[in-house]
C-alpha cells in the first residue's frame, strides 16, 4: 500500500544525511479531450463501431481523456499521451497506441498513433488556436478533428463496417493542454506557515455521520518526484491506494474520519461543513531536503473563497517548520468533476458527496513545499488546468436533514 519502503517515523522524523540537491524539478502535467459531436456518434453508430478507451485514459467527464506522459517542445513540438483507443465492430478490433500529438506553430495539429504494426496519421486538426508560452512551458492546441484518409483505411480494413467511412469525417473536438518546465533545484528553506484559527461551529450545524469519506489526491507530479527519494509512506490508520500503472505509485490517500459538522442547505453553493480526519501520510526526498509529513486533516467547505485543507504540519531539513497546524491546500468546490446532495426521507439524512474537488498550493503554504510551485492566482481564464494544480480531494458526509 506504500508508495515506497517507509523512512523515519513520525514521531522522530530523523533530518536526512544528505542534503545536497541533485538535478532540476520537472513539472510535467496535462491532457487531451476529445469531445465526439452528435454527428460522429451517428457516423460510427451507423457503421457499427463503438470504442473502448485503454487505461489510463479515461472518460470520467463524459468526454475521451488522454493523460500527457511526454512532453518535447522546440520546432516540431511532440506530445505524448498516455492510453490508447481500440475500435471494436463484433468480434473485430482496431488498436490504436502509443498516441502522440504534432503541433507546429502555423500548421495543422496532427494525432498520430501506432497502428497495424506501424505508426500511421489518424486525426488532423485544423481552424481554432495554437498558444505557446515558453517561460511556463504551457502549449496548447484547440480545434476541428478530423478522421484522416490513413485512419479511415485502417478502420475500414480493420473492421468492415456496416458502412465505410470516409476521410474527412468530422471526429470532434480537439481540446489539448500540456505543461513541461525544468525548474533548476537549489537548497531549499521552508517558512514556518501561520497558525490558522479553529473554525467554528454555527448554532445551526448538525454533527456528521461517522461513515464520512476523506479521499486525498496529492499531485501526480510532486509524488513522481519524491519517489526519486524515499517516496511516501502512511502511518496512523491513513491508508495509501493501491499503485497505479507502471510506476507502481499510490497517488492517493485515505483517512479515518474522526468528527464534523455541516449546516444543512439544499444545494450545493450554500454548503458549509467541517470534516476532520486523522492518519499521516510522509513525504521524504533526502538529496533534495524534502522530508516532512502532514496529518490529521481539517477540510473547511464554505463557498470557493474560503474552502481548504488544513493539515497538522511537521518538517525538517529544507522543509524545516514547527510541527503545527498550516493551511496546506485551497478548494474550490464549485469546480468539482461531480457533486451532488441526496436527501432521505425515510431517515431524516442528508448525504453530501463531492468528487475531486480541485486543490491549489495557498500563498501561505508555500513555504511547506520549500516554494517549488507558485501560489494560487485569482487570475483565471476558466478553460485551462491551472499550472499551480495541486491534486484533488474527493468527500462524503453525511448528518441530519432536520434538527
Amino acid at each position: 500500500m506504500l508508495g515506497r519502503p517507509p523512512g523515519a517515523g513520525a514521531a522522530t522524523l530523523e533530518p536526512c544525511e544528505s542534503t545536497n540537491p541533485t538535478g532540476p524539478i520537472i513539472t510535467l502535467e496535462g491532457d487531451l479531450t476529445l469531445e465526439p459531436r452528435q454527428a460522429t456518434r451517428r457516423a460510427l453508430r451507423l457503421s457499427g463501431v463503438r470504442q473502448v478507451l485503454v487505461k489510463p485514459a479515461n472518460g470520467f467527464t463524459g468526454r475521451p481523456v488522454f493523460p500527457v506522459g511526454k512532453v518535447r517542445y522546440g520546432k516540431s513540438p511532440r506530445i505524448s499521451l498516455k492510453g490508447g483507443i481500440t475500435l471494436v465492430r463484433k468480434k473485430r478490433r482496431a488498436p490504436l497506441r502509443s498516441l502522440h500529438v504534432l503541433s507546429k506553430p502555423g500548421k495543422p495539429a496532427y494525432l498520430r498513433a501506432r497502428a497495424g504494426g506501424r505508426t500511421i496519421t489518424f486525426l488532423v486538426v485544423k481552424g481554432g488556436k495554437r498558444k505557446f508560452v515558453a517561460r511556463k512551458g504551457q502549449l496548447s492546441r484547440i480545434g476541428a478533428a478530423r478522421l484522416t484518409a490513413a485512419g479511415a483505411r485502417y478502420m475500414n480494413k480493420r473492421l468492415r463496417p456496416a458502412r465505410k467511412l470516409r476521410a474527412g469525417t468530422y471526429w470532434g473536438t480537439f481540446n489539448l493542454f500540456s505543461i513541461y518546465k525544468v525548474t533548476p533545484v537549489e537548497d531549499p528553506t521552508g517558512e514556518p506557515p501561520p497558525v490558522p484559527p479553529a473554525k467554528e461551529k454555527p448554532a445551526e450545524a448538525m454533527d456528521i455521520a461517522a461513515e464520512a469519506t476523506i479521499k486525498w489526491y496529492v499531485r501526480d507530479s510532486f509524488i513522481d518526484y519524491v519517489a526519486a527519494g524515499d517516496g511516501t509512506r502512511v502511518e496512523d490508520g491513513a491508508t495509501a491506494d493501491p499503485p497505479e500503472g507502471q510506476s507502481g505509485l499510490s497517488y492517493s490517500f485515505n483517512f479515518p474520519f474522526t468528527s464534523g459538522w455541516a449546516v444543512p442547505a439544499q444545494n450545493l453553493e450554500s454548503q458549509k461543513a467541517l470534516i476532520k480526519g486523522s492518519g499521516l501520510v510522509g513525504f521524504r526526498y533526502c538529496d533534495n531536503t524534502i522530508n516532512f509529513t502532514a496529518s490529521d486533516p481539517e477540510i473547511e467547505i464554505d463557498g470557493d473563497a474560503d474552502s481548504r485543507i488544513i493539515f497538522h504540519v511537521n518538517g525538517t531539513d529544507g522543509t524545516a517548520y514547527p510541527d503545527q497546524r498550516a493551511v496546506m491546500v485551497k478548494l474550490i468546490p464549485s469546480q468539482a468533476v461531480s457533486k451532488q446532495v441526496d436527501d432521505d426521507e425515510d431517515t431524516n439524512l442528508t448525504t453530501v458527496t463531492y468528487e475531486r474537488i480541485p486543490g491549489f498550493v495557498p500563498a501561505e503554504g508555500t513555504g511547506i513545499f520549500a516554494d517549488i510551485y507558485p501560489a494560487f492566482s485569482p487570475d483565471y481564464d476558466g478553460l485551462n488546468p491551472r499550472p499551480d494544480r495541486f491534486g484533488f480531494i474527493s468527500l462524503t458526509y453525511t448528518y441530519p436533514t432536520d434538527p
